[in-house]
């Protein structure tokens, strides 16, 4: 026999579910305590528990006075697997879509070239998307990639591919490491006008370089990401915890 679900979690999945399949949608106010109660037939301790948990999740934001709003979604970036640009937003909630805004072969400037490691007048190929989420667009991706381990990229179609399956799947190229550097940027009027934010609206600035299996590098690139939708969240490994690890590791090795 299985366990009796807890009134305020029906309710909380239910309001969940309604956010979600957007029958809520960001800014909307959810109904009162005195009609969630109505609705759920339940106490006003439940329905608070309820809501009270979908603010622990920042699904939802309460003011005092006014009501209590759905959130703006935050989509989580998390530091590790290597994955091309937004292709860590959160599929399981979102409905993800690409826009290519540019794709062609180019003689790299400097900056890309030495970050690429070109030779003199070598081609690249330069690849610029928009990404959005339930149709806001939420990141501007930059990428740069030498054109001698791509040949014919031009022709596909990234509406609805990602880079790095392309790289991986079509061309044989095993991705082995990227280094990234994140920094806070004001948008310019293109990256506002292209992400509906206002010109001089923070933004988080990610920069990354990737290499294959032989230390080649293989992509550089850069992605504004729009700093009121996105987070990025790592984990770090206490002090003390890295010490045990490395002392267990030595014995190991004796």
């Amino acid at each position: 026999m299985k366990p009796k679900m807890p009134l305020y979690y029906r309710i909380e999945s239910d309001l969940k579910n309604k956010i979600f399949s957007g029958h809520y949608k960001s800014g909307d106010i959810l109904p009162s305590e005195r009609e969630l109660i109505d609705v759920y037939k339940v106490s006003r301790l439940t329905v608070r528990a309820a809501v009270d948990r979908l603010a622990t999740e920042n699904l939802v934001v309460k003011i005092q006075g006014k009501g209590t709003f759905v959130a703006t979604p935050q989509l989580n970036r998390r530091m590790g697997p290597l994955y091309s640009g937004g292709e860590e937003i959160l599929m399981r909630y979102y409905e993800v879509k690409t826009k290519v805004l540019n794709l062609k072969i180019i003689i790299a400037d400097k900056i890309v070239k030495e970050y690429l490691e070109l030779q003199e007048k070598e081609k690249a190929v330069y690849l610029e998307r928009l990404r959005y989420a339930n149709k806001t667009p939420v990141a501007l991706i930059k990428s740069y990639l030498p054109y001698r381990y791509v040949p014919d990229v031009e022709l596909i179609d990234f509406t609805d591919k990602s880079l790095y399956q392309i790289l991986e799947n079509s061309y044989n190229l095993q991705l082995h490491e990227a280094q990234e550097t994140i920094e806070a940027v004001k948008a310019e009027a293109r990256s506002a006008n292209l992400l509906e934010i206002k010109p001089g609206t923070a933004l988080l600035l990610n920069h990354r370089v990737t290499r294959l299996m032989d230390g080649k590098v293989i992509e550089y690139e850069m992605v504004e990401y729009r700093s009121d939708i996105y987070k990025h969240r790592n984990t770090l490994v206490g002090r003390g915890e890295a010490r045990l690890a490395q002392e267990n590791k030595s014995v190991k090795s004796d």
